[in-house]
């Protein structure tokens, strides 16, 4: 059965980690991805002065978290926006959610929890399954709940 999974996972691009497989986009639709932002990012560019001051991100939250994260800047770049080739998505909360993993068991009980502070305030929301843990499934599951729907070309 592992073998067929394996398989599965090759032909469908696939990312198996720990076990669990993660869809990883082909090239096609990353470049699709980039083309959309570098679109966006010149309609905003009210300027035309190659950057994204906090003015020019008004109604964009998702440009608005990733300026806040620039420390040392209060503008964005292109080159910030676009998604690197070979970057997988959610490394970060992936390496955060192991780092508060003590027992390593990949669930985070409201002790572990603690070590992310909005894990903490939200854990009753995020525990889906009411199991008293939350997984790194029940966060991706939100996320993907969360993420705004892809419109066709």
């Amino acid at each position: 059965m592992k073998v067929s999974v394996l398989v599965a996972a090759a032909s469908a691009n696939l990312l198996l980690v720990n076990g669990l497989a993660w869809s990883m986009p082909d090239q096609g639709s990353m470049r699709m991805y980039n083309q959309r932002m570098e679109s966006l990012f010149l309609r905003l560019d009210s300027d035309g002065n190659g950057r994204l001051e906090h003015q020019e991100l008004n109604g964009r939250p998702a440009f608005q978290r990733q300026l806040k994260r620039k420390t040392g800047r209060d503008f964005l770049l292109l080159e910030d926006i676009r998604t690197q080739k070979g970057t997988v998505r959610g490394q970060r909360l992936t390496r955060r959610f192991r780092g508060a993993d003590r027992n390593s068991d990949r669930r985070l009980n409201r002790r572990e929890a603690a070590r992310l502070p909005w894990i903490e305030r939200h854990f009753d929301g995020l525990d889906r399954n009411k199991d008293g843990h939350v997984t790194l499934e029940e966060l991706w599951d939100l996320q993907r709940s969360l993420a705004p729907r892809q419109r066709r070309p």
